[in-house]
């Protein structure tokens, strides 16, 4: 397997290097959004400039480490029928998936990382001062965060099995998600309704939740009831996936293209 992986994720990275211009303009339209939104916020409320700014930079960082586009793969290769060129094959499809996920989040990080850095010297709101737990117990909610992400895209796209735009479904989802993950405003300035709902739903964990850590804006219990959470979502998440593949097997019946 781990020769496997390793083939997979050359493979991967050379087909993300064949199609660089496209990948910069994924990269940078990915970026627009919490940046626009932070400028909004920013005009809004001037006075807590610096920490919006902190915050919405941490959503980039976040976001692009737990972002998930699969559900958009599956929909077209399941409807155009190539997915089946996958089914066919000795290694289950998501393992390409994950594959291109890691390759994606690693040249991102690659690339945040020193922007971080730098930014940080002519920024005071970019400091970052955490002790070595907190920074793992981030390090840890990125990566729960990024499995449920990839968990509910991957799953929503077998759905393709069935319906012929599962995409439109999960952009239903993605609505939510802006709001109830974090990324259109911090969960502490939603509604009260709103913030007990985001608790218990799993948009927090994919992003706002380890904002949370990274600004110690979450105490003990917080942070225990948090990773409990999340653990309950990706059994429930890992479970469905496993369920629908099966069901999805005896229901496709394309030729593949």
């Amino acid at each position: 397997m781990v020769r496997k992986y390793a083939a997979l994720l050359r493979m991967k990275y050379m087909e993300m290097l064949a199609y660089r211009l496209a990948t910069i303009v994924w990269m940078t339209g990915a970026i627009t959004q919490p940046l626009i939104t932070m400028a909004v916020w920013i005009n809004i409320d001037p006075s807590q400039s610096d920490a919006f700014f902190f915050y919405f930079m941490a959503v980039i960082f976040v976001e692009r480490m737990t972002s998930a586009w699969d559900v958009w793969e599956l929909d077209r290769e399941i409807r155009e029928g190539t997915f089946s060129n996958y089914i066919i094959r000795p290694l289950h499809p998501i393992h390409w998936a994950i594959a291109e996920n890691v390759v994606y989040k690693l040249l991102f990080l690659v690339i945040l990382i020193p922007i971080w850095a730098g930014a940080a010297l002519f920024v005071p709101a970019l400091h970052v001062e955490i002790s070595v737990s907190q920074l793992l117990l981030f390090l840890a909610a990125v990566l729960m965060g990024a499995l449920l992400r990839f968990l509910l895209s991957y799953t929503c796209g077998l759905l393709g099995f069935w319906v012929t735009k599962v995409a439109a479904i999960y952009s239903v989802l993605e609505v939510i998600s802006l709001f109830l993950s974090g990324r259109i405003a911090p969960l502490s300035m939603l509604p009260p309704l709103l913030q007990q709902w985001s608790i218990f739903l799993p948009f927090r964990y994919m992003i706002g939740f380890p904002i949370d850590l990274i600004n110690q804006a979450a105490n003990g219990h917080e942070v225990r009831q948090g990773f409990v959470i999340a653990s309950v979502w990706a059994v429930i998440f890992i479970m469905a996936l496993q369920w629908i593949w099966k069901a999805g097997l005896k229901k496709n019946q394309a030729v593949g293209g």
